[in-house]
């Protein structure tokens, strides 16, 4: 809210809501001022988010894969994304997921945990996720984290890596946040 400031007016996309509505997720939902902006978008099965539409009845709930949005250009004030491009697939598609969110939005936030940080959150195994796919992935079996061994569930990012996804002719300021002193999370401001 700090960074953005949005305002009554503004329409917001958030990108990648989840279908459990615990405190720890769908956070932008839970403490937007004004729900009735939001428009929440998932690629997961519409079967699953009941609670979600009884929770945010106000929110706006869309369908569609992140890289290809049907939306038209700048149809969104603000673009919210927290830690989903990870969870997207190759390079290439988080390239596309990245330059999505661009091409819809005036201003973007998108958030992504930082591969170089110790611990990966998801797995919650340290130093993994810095080895080679095969033996990453062999580990995360071996611990009982297989479902995260799979590119298109779990594809971390460096702060250089991140900011290549972006197109060039935007206004672009990345910062991060630490804990511990070291690089946690990836922030991204866009501004077009």
């Amino acid at each position: 809210m700090d960074r953005m400031r949005p305002t009554s007016k503004d329409k917001v996309l958030d990108v990648g809501v989840s279908e459990y509505t615990f405190r720890g997720t769908n956070f932008l939902e839970q403490w937007y001022p004004w729900p009735g902006n939001i428009t929440a978008l998932s690629n997961d099965d519409p079967k699953e988010f009941d609670d979600f539409l009884k929770k945010f009845p106000k929110t706006n709930l869309v369908f569609e894969d992140g890289r290809a949005l049907s939306f038209p250009d700048n149809a969104f004030n603000v673009v919210f994304s927290n830690a989903v491009v990870e969870h997207v697939g190759s390079r290439d598609n988080q390239r596309k997921f990245i330059h999505e969110i661009v091409r819809v939005s005036k201003r973007a936030f998108i958030s992504t945990p930082n591969r170089w940080f110790p611990v990966d959150a998801h797995t919650l195994i340290p130093f993994a996720h810095w080895l080679p796919v095969r033996a990453r992935f062999l580990i995360f079996r071996v611990l009982g984290r297989g479902y995260w061994a799979d590119l298109n569930r779990l594809n971390l990012l460096s702060k250089k890596e991140f900011v290549k996804l972006f197109p060039p002719h935007i206004k672009l300021q990345v910062y991060g946040q630490k804990v511990f002193g070291i690089l946690h999370s990836l922030n991204a401001i866009v501004e077009k």
